[in-house]
């Protein structure tokens, strides 16, 4: 059974006497890295290990207090699964789901104010990575745009021919087009490559939003980060810039 932790926020009478609705914003958002929180959790739960490998930089202490300060803001919440080991997930309240408009034209901003900026394109130059969905065409353009060398199959057996022979940089994953068995020899068959390169291969799995299920199942198969479907572009391209080392 989940157990959730998540406090519904309420107006303290004695807090700070605001002037202008602004000044609410700023402070519930406030510091360097919430609004990256509130836009990495915006389509599905994270666990924290995600989170930390999605935002560079951040450190371990810092996100710890900023998912304690949106917590306590009634943004986020967390879910506790009672699982071996333990699993526990960050996820936005539904108030919290109300802010993800903001953050998502902040991020359109972003790219109008620095239109020539390349903002993942130095991170994916060159990176070899094996795609694996039925969707592995429409994939493989936007990721080539973004001067990646993309290996892409739209089955099991076409993903185990591709992994003959091709050292990869990152994998993208769609879980729900393989079986257990298929993952399991996919993850071994990457295992062995890695104790042979000494590197560690990052894997990003493509699962259904808001299934917990999946997203359990992913990071027992050894995927350190997820996608949730309907896939969008930016959050592929990003996730693959966050995972990859320069």
């Amino acid at each position: 059974m989940l157990v959730q932790s998540h406090k519904s926020y309420q107006m303290d009478t004695n807090a700070r006497k605001y002037v202008c609705p602004l000044e609410v914003t700023i402070d519930a958002i406030s510091g360097k890295w919430k609004c990256l929180i509130l836009w990495w959790l915006r389509r599905d739960a994270r666990r924290f290990s995600e989170l930390k490998l999605l935002i560079s930089d951040i450190t371990q202490k810092v996100l710890t207090q900023q998912l304690r300060e949106l917590e306590e803001e009634g943004l986020i919440y967390r879910e506790s699964y009672p699982e071996s080991p333990p699993r526990v997930e960050y996820a936005l309240t539904p108030h919290g789901q109300t802010f993800t408009p903001i953050v998502e034209l902040m991020c359109e901003w972003g790219k109008q104010h620095k239109p020539n900026y390349q903002f993942s394109y130095c991170r994916l130059e060159g990176i070899k990575v094996l795609v694996v969905s039925h969707d592995a065409t429409a994939l493989r353009t936007s990721l080539e745009k973004n001067s990646a060398v993309v290996f892409a199959a739209t089955t099991s057996e076409e993903m185990f021919n591709l992994l003959e022979g091709v050292q990869l940089d990152a994998a993208l994953i769609d879980l729900t087009m393989l079986s257990n068995n298929d993952v399991y020899l996919f993850t071994s068959h990457i295992k062995e490559a890695e104790e042979k390169s000494g590197k560690v291969l990052p894997k990003v799995a493509i699962i259904p939003c808001n299934n917990p299920f999946e997203r359990g199942r992913a990071f027992k198969m050894g995927f350190a980060v997820h996608i949730s479907k309907p896939v969008e572009t930016i959050e592929i391209i990003s996730t693959l810039a966050s995972v990859t080392p320069c």
